[in-house]
């Protein structure tokens, strides 16, 4: 079975405007079979003409939201959650990240949180996950 990119109209319409920049294309959210590998999600608001929040609680939701929304695109959502991996500049906000991600997520996928040094475009989180999507009925 090949890999597919997810290529619906929702996600390019909500991902519309990214494209115009080869510095903000969106990492690859690719399909094989039943399941979902989303690229990183990143703290890009679409609402606010893509700008990056500065406050981290901010960054979280947007990034959480953006997450959501290719999940949603692709005809899954967070319930469906197979592995979270979050990305943190800064592990002294990983209790604020972990207050909002249970907002977002209240499915127990596996999970993991790194800390980093530094993400582009002064990110301070970035999250990757992996879901199933139930077959089309």
């Amino acid at each position: 079975m090949p890999v597919q990119r997810v290529n619906c109209a929702k996600r390019l319409t909500y991902h519309q405007g990214l494209m115009s920049d080869a510095s903000l294309v969106p990492s690859a959210d690719l399909q094989k079979g039943g399941v979902l590998f989303c690229g990183g999600a990143i703290p890009r608001n679409p609402e606010k003409n893509w700008e990056i929040p500065l406050d981290f609680e901010e960054q979280c939701h947007v990034t959480f939201k953006n997450m959501v929304a290719v999940l949603e695109a692709a005809g899954t959502s967070t319930d469906n959650l197979i592995r979270v991996i979050v990305y943190l500049t800064d592990m002294r906000n990983w209790e604020a990240m972990n207050k909002i991600y249970t907002q977002y997520i209240k499915s127990a996928p596996a999970r993991a949180c790194l800390g980093i040094a530094a993400l582009n475009n002064k990110y301070q989180i970035e999250v990757v996950a992996d879901a199933l999507v139930p077959p089309k009925k």
